[in-house]
């Protein structure tokens, strides 16, 4: 492949990043870490803006927030006792203990569980947890999350450049990468996970 092509691959997603940030707000709705460690390699390529694509980032994460929210307060509307919601509540409940007794302790920690935060959300919308003081919460832990995530790519992409400028080679670094991170998310949410029952005893 030519030398340059990763270079072309930069053009194009300048070029259209107005698409690509609404797909990475879209994208936050349903999946967040690895769509923003992607994004913060294309700020470190200079194909996305740092503000903006943090900007489009956090909104995805609080609308999508808020639409999990608000399912678990209609779960708990029309279905109460339906076994698809004693299913989410007893895994949630199963993993964050807490969640009664301290629902504000764990919007934080389900950000760093992967796979569990949307399930979180909807089980605190069932709880009927104020919307306000939810939101209050949500919005700062988002902040600190999406923060992250971003820099974390950033700096997984600055890795990347440095040993290719070769659009396969970079690619194949940066799927690596979200392996990686994938990994990482995965072995932080066992620690929470372990010190939160650690804590409950």
């Amino acid at each position: 492949m030519h030398h340059h092509s990763l270079d072309l691959f930069i053009s194009f997603v300048e070029a259209n990043r107005i698409w690509g940030y609404w797909l990475l707000c879209v994208a936050m709705v349903f999946e967040g870490e690895l769509f923003l460690t992607a994004a913060g390699m294309m700020v470190r390529l200079h194909a996305f803006d740092f503000l903006d694509s943090f900007i489009f980032a956090l909104s995805g994460v609080l609308f999508g927030d808020i639409i999990w929210y608000c399912v678990g307060k209609e779960l708990q509307s029309r279905y109460p006792h339906h076994r698809i919601t004693t299913f989410v509540i007893q895994r949630v409940k199963r993993y964050l203990p807490d969640i009664e007794s301290n629902p504000f302790h764990v919007i934080f920690l389900s950000k760093f569980l992967y796979g569990m935060n949307h399930s979180t959300l909807v089980v605190l919308g069932f709880l009927k947890v104020p919307f306000g003081q939810f939101m209050r919460v949500q919005f700062m832990s988002s902040f600190i999350w999406t923060l992250f995530f971003l820099t974390i790519g950033f700096i997984f992409g600055s890795v990347a450049i440095t040993f290719t400028n070769r659009l396969r080679h970079f690619m194949i670094l940066a799927f690596l990468s979200l392996m990686i991170i994938a990994v990482i998310v995965y072995i932080i949410g066992q620690i929470i996970e372990k010190a939160e029952h650690k804590h409950q005893k």
